[in-house]
């Protein structure tokens, strides 16, 4: 078997295992970063959901090693993202922006350079040359992107609050629990009233925040949110 097949395989493996992260890092040990990142992009597409998230969570421990050896290297990956998300790359971009996300929330350079552009993947502005993503399911990962880095580096995703409150009134259940994620992490008050709005909605999405995969009511979402705004 080719190394790279190898590599894969085993990268793979170690998404799926109970002990992921301990498994991560050895093979950051045993591997130079450059070698695990086609793989980390292979996971985006496996078929378990909870392989996909921690290939996410991975990519951010990857990149931001990689950023300290290798500030080029990283940027180019960094690069081969926004192009994924770029209607002329032909590509899905499945779980490429929640990959920006959790790189910028791990590496502070990154998201100085980066956090605007993927801020901008939720912005839409009638007239004006955008970034947004329309399809449905790239922007709940968009958010996931944003809502991800705000909870480490709110001053960056603070421009975004009017997006994030707008997506309180989605008729999408995963898009408005997302926002709520995001703006418990920016604590603002603006969207205190539109928080308050939903504490008793009961549809249940599924998040993948603190390195989790949860099932979790949209109120308990604006809740927590809440009560990271009012500090309790």
């Amino acid at each position: 078997m080719a190394v790279g097949r190898q590599v894969k395989k085993a990268v793979i493996t170690a998404l799926a295992d109970e002990n992921w992260e301990q498994k991560i890092s050895e093979l950051m040990k045993d591997h130079p970063m450059q070698t695990l990142i086609a793989p980390l992009f292979s996971s985006l597409c496996a078929p378990s959901e909870i392989v996909r998230w921690h290939g996410i969570s991975s990519f951010g421990q990857v990149v931001d090693r990689m950023f300290a050896e290798d500030a080029a290297r990283a940027r180019i990956v960094m690069r081969r993202i926004m192009w994924m998300l770029n209607e002329e790359s032909g590509g899905c971009g499945w779980g490429v922006p929640e990959a920006m996300g959790e790189i910028t929330a791990s590496n502070k350079v990154l998201a100085d350079e980066y956090g605007r552009i993927l801020l901008s993947y939720i912005h839409e502005e009638e007239g004006k040359p955008e970034n947004y993503l329309e399809f449905t399911l790239l922007l709940r990962g968009a958010i996931w992107g944003v809502a991800r880095l705000a909870q480490n580096r709110p001053d960056i995703v603070k421009p975004a609050t009017d997006d994030l409150i707008k997506f309180l009134g989605s008729s999408d259940p995963a898009l408005v629990g997302i926002a709520c994620w995001a703006l418990g992490g920016l604590k603002s008050k603006g969207a205190v009233t539109q928080l308050e709005k939903l504490t008793d909605r009961q549809t249940s999405i599924n998040i993948y925040k603190d390195r989790l995969l949860q099932s979790v009511a949209v109120g308990q979402l604006a809740q927590e949110a809440l009560e990271k705004i009012s500090g309790e």
